[in-house]
C-alpha cells in the first residue's frame, strides 16, 4: 500500500483568515492536480498565533472548516491542519482532518502546550491522543511542541500506525531540533513521519520552515527550504516499514515491563 502526501509550507498571516484561506486553496488545488490523497497545512494556519483573540475565531474557523470539507469532497483528498477552537470550557489548539466524504476526523487537541508562546495561558491542553484510519493505513496526529515528547510517538507506534502527521509553527532558533527530532521519531518508531512547518514570523521570531517527510529508515524523502513558500509532494510506500523491520525489528526487544516499573517509581 502507498499514498501520495503533500505539505503546504507557507507564511501564515496573523489575523487574516481570508488571506490564509486563499493561500491554502492555491496549495490544495495544486496538490489535487498532483494526485495527492492528503495535504497538510501548518499549525493554526487560518488565524496565526492571535491567541488573545481566540474566541473571535470560533465562528470564522467553523465556516472555514465547512469550506475545507467541501474541498475535500471536491478533490477527493484529505486536508489536515490545526485551528483555534473554543467552547464553554475554553479554547484549544485543535488538529482536524477533513475527508473526501465530507466527514471530519475526531479532534486532536494539542497535549503539550508551549510556554514560550504563552499557550498555557490561552489554551486548555488535550488529554488524549488521536489515530485516524485512512484507506491507505493508520496515522497518528501531533502538533509542533509534541515532537519533543517521545511518549506520544511510542503510543502511536505500539498501535500500528504507518505514519505520524505533524503540523507546526516551529521557530528558526531551534530549526536543527525540528530536523533532528523528525528523523529520531521516524527511526525509533520505524514509521513514516510527515511534518509541515510554516515560514515567516511569530511576532519578531522567525520560523524554521524545513517541512519534511522522513522514511522509517530515517532518510529525508523530501524537505523544504528555511524561508520559501512551497508545496512538497512525495509518495510514501508502506511496504518499506516491513522491510525495515525485517532488517532490524527494534520493537521486539523493548522492555515495557521495566519501563512501566520505572515510570511508576518516578510518580
Amino acid at each position: 500500500m502507498k499514498t501520495k502526501i503533500s505539505l503546504a509550507q507557507f507564511e501564515v498571516q496573523v489575523g487574516k483568515p481570508e488571506k490564509n484561506f486563499q493561500t491554502a486553496l492555491h496549495h490544495i488545488q495544486q496538490a489535487a492536480r498532483l494526485g495527492s490523497s492528503i495535504i497538510l497545512l501548518p499549525e493554526l494556519w487560518s488565524s496565526g498565533y492571535d491567541l488573545q483573540n481566540g474566541k473571535y475565531y470560533t465562528g470564522i474557523n467553523q465556516q472555514i472548516i465547512n469550506e475545507i470539507k467541501a474541498l475535500s469532497n471536491q478533490f477527493q483528498m484529505a486536508i489536515g491542519g490545526s485551528y483555534i477552537t473554543c467552547d464553554e470550557l475554553g479554547c484549544r489548539n485543535t488538529f482536524l482532518i477533513t475527508l473526501p466524504d465530507e466527514a471530519i476526523t475526531p479532534p486532536y487537541h494539542k497535549v503539550h502546550l508551549f510556554r514560550l508562546l504563552d499557550e498555557h495561558q490561552y489554551f486548555k491542553p488535550g488529554d488524549q491522543y488521536q489515530i485516524v484510519d485512512f484507506k491507505w493505513g493508520r496515522a497518528g496526529l501531533a502538533i509542533c511542541y509534541d515532537l519533543r515528547f517521545p511518549e506520544i510517538f511510542r503510543f502511536y507506534s505500539r498501535r500500528g500506525v504507518c505514519c505520524i502527521l505533524i503540523v507546526a509553527q516551529w521557530g528558526a532558533k531551534r530549526a536543527e531540533h525540528w530536523r533532528t527530532l523528525l528523523k529520531a521519531r521516524a527511526i525509533e518508531n520505524q514509521t513514516f513521519v510527515a511534518g509541515v512547518n510554516a515560514i515567516g514570523t511569530i511576532g519578531n521570531n522567525p520560523l524554521a520552515g524545513y517541512s519534511a517527510v522522513i522514511s522509517p529508515w530515517g532518510e529525508v524523502m523530501v524537505e523544504g527550504s528555511s524561508d520559501t513558500e512551497e508545496l512538497l509532494t512525495v509518495d510514501m510506500d508502506f511496504d518499506l516499514i516491513d522491510e525495515v523491520k525485517q532488517h532490524l525489528n527494534s520493537g521486539q526487544d523493548r522492555r515495557d515491563d521495566l519501563y512501566a516499573m520505572w515510570f511508576n517509581q518516578l510518580s
